[in-house]
């Protein structure tokens, strides 16, 4: 395992994390909460499994608040710097801890974990991170933080509640637009990765008891879709779902349980004008599982 603080402790986010683009590495975030260390753990299994290395971040703020950052004279390992580093080495020794053989990269950087994560998201191949942090409500099921950068990364974003699932599905809630088809790709290399089962979901939506809003008769065409893109994942085991009630995000939400992950793309077929789509964000906030959600 190794460290990578250099340059880090003035607010340089933009330095590379990995040298090659097809060895984007495994990105979380960690502050010592409950989630980030389950988040962790779901992070150090993945990269193990993917083949990938995993780095832990540690975003401070401190630096912005004040310059006395030093020890305090005649106390050892005392100070706001080293209580930063000795965050930082209990995520990546709770990584080694559980895959020893997982290379596991750290960075310390200074700045807003909801803008600096978001910037190192452009190199990484996926950015994990927790429910709620140190900071965060504790009767809120989802932080701001998790909700930014499910909204605003640049790669996938994994939120995790669940640090070792046991259930051998992978779900992938679609609606037909570029998102979801983007998100059909992410969940099925995760469920290769994962060895998992890959599952195709699409709820139709009845909003009135009419003709209208009846099912479609035959093969549902936004399925039909999302298996040509998978044709050629010859390797996986793809099933179909599909579902139909009044609500889109309450059916995904009962997924969540009973699933090794649920996929959703960040923006539906009608979203406009946002970054996260009204039922993603439902999700996120009502899910008892891990949710991710792809750009």
């Amino acid at each position: 395992m190794t460290g990578d603080k250099t340059g880090d402790m003035t607010g340089d986010t933009t330095g590379a994390i990995d040298g090659t683009a097809a060895r984007r590495p495994v990105l979380v975030g960690y502050d010592g909460s409950d989630g980030a260390k389950r988040a962790v753990l779901w992070a150090s299994r993945y990269a193990v499994a993917a083949q990938l290395p995993l780095v832990v971040v540690h975003c401070w703020t401190w630096p912005f608040f004040t310059h006395d950052l030093g020890p305090v004279p005649g106390v050892q390992d005392s100070g706001l710097r080293r209580e930063a580093e000795r965050l930082m080495a209990e995520g990546q020794d709770l990584a080694t801890g559980a895959e020893p053989d997982l290379v596991v990269r750290t960075r310390l950087v200074v700045g807003f974990p909801s803008e600096a994560l978001v910037r190192l998201s452009a190199e990484a191949s996926l950015l994990v991170t927790g429910t709620r942090g140190l900071g965060g409500f504790a009767e809120l099921l989802i932080g701001s933080v998790s909700l930014h950068l499910a909204a605003s990364a640049s790669c996938p974003v994994m939120v995790v509640r669940d640090a070792r699932p046991t259930h051998d599905t992978v779900v992938v809630a679609l609606d037909g637009s570029p998102a979801s088809d983007r998100a059909a790709a992410t969940a099925a290399d995760v469920a290769r990765t994962l060895h998992k089962r890959l599952q195709l979901l699409h709820v139709h939506v009845q909003r009135r008891r009419r003709q209208s809003d009846a099912p479609p008769e035959g093969r549902d065409p936004v399925l039909e879709r999302a298996a040509t893109l998978l044709a050629g994942a010859t390797d996986l085991s793809v099933t179909e779902a599909p579902a139909a009630g009044h609500s889109a995000a309450g059916f995904i939400v009962q997924r969540t349980s009973d699933a090794s992950c649920v996929f959703l793309g960040a923006r539906g077929s009608h979203s406009t004008g946002t970054r996260l789509g009204s039922t993603v964000h439902a999700v996120l906030h009502h899910a008892k599982g891990n949710v991710g959600v792809v750009p």
